[in-house]
């Protein structure tokens, strides 16, 4: 039975890739929802092109593509913005039997984020440590979502596709914006420094530091993720340990 289990582990990720590309699940919904994905495809694209090009600034990207300037704030809304629209529009959608195209904006989204952790971080400074609460508590919602999954999909290959990309999400989401907030509510709890000094000299994902002893800590929450994640979805534990070991090995290298 044990080597069953393992057996079908190994293939579990050949049935994501499989199912994510069967016509009939989701190119079949691009075609008869046009609207819907132009308008998720909406949601996610500013950000995209932002975090693409490589824009040092909101401002600079605005002048860069011949825009007004003073629209800059719009920019932030589809990019910083996406630690709110992530979790709720696949929240929602998913409320709505829309779960392809809110599974797309939370994994767009949350993609956006990790590309851009400074962002979270200036946040963090600003609100303190209880920013990391906020973030802790917005990626509720996803979870939520997986914990519904059984309501939102027939048993299958595209379940088990839909809850491992939506796992991923979860854990991308948490390296986006939990873990950079975590990083600065432990400078404001545990190191001399001031958190703005701090994080113009540490990368505040990749790698250790010593200007901080703290600050190795702050990968903890993906910890919690992965339990709270398997507490959605029981079935998918190996796969989100596996997952999470690759995160922290990439991230540590």
């Amino acid at each position: 039975m044990k080597e069953m289990r393992q057996m079908s582990d190994e293939y579990i990720l050949d049935d994501v890739v499989e199912t994510f590309s069967d016509e009939d699940t989701l190119m079949s919904d691009i075609r008869n929802n046009p609207v819907k994905w132009l308008l998720s495809l909406a949601v996610v694209g500013p950000g995209m092109a932002y975090t693409m090009t490589e824009q040092t600034s909101y401002a600079s990207a605005m002048e860069n593509w011949g825009l007004p300037t003073g629209l800059e704030w719009i920019l932030a809304v589809f990019v910083t913005g996406q630690l709110f629209i992530a979790p709720l529009s696949c929240y929602f959608l998913a409320r709505t039997g829309n779960v392809a195209s809110g599974l797309f904006i939370a994994m767009g989204g949350s993609a956006i984020l990790v590309a851009n952790p400074d962002e979270i971080a200036q946040f963090s400074e600003v609100f303190g440590w209880p920013f990391f609460l906020f973030c802790v508590a917005l990626s509720t919602p996803m979870l939520l979502v997986l914990k519904n999954k059984k309501k939102l999909l027939d048993p299958g290959k595209e379940r088990l596709t839909w809850c491992t990309l939506l796992s991923t999400a979860i854990m991308i989401y948490t390296i986006a914006a939990i873990v950079p907030s975590a990083g600065v509510a432990l400078i404001d709890v545990s190191c001399e420094e001031d958190a703005g000094a701090l994080l113009s000299e540490v990368d505040v994902l990749a790698g250790a530091t010593d200007a901080c002893e703290a600050l190795q800590y702050r990968y903890a929450p993906m910890l919690g993720m992965v339990a709270a994640i398997s507490w959605a979805w029981p079935r998918g534990k190996k796969i989100i340990d596996d997952l999470s070991d690759d995160f922290l090995d990439g991230l540590k290298d």
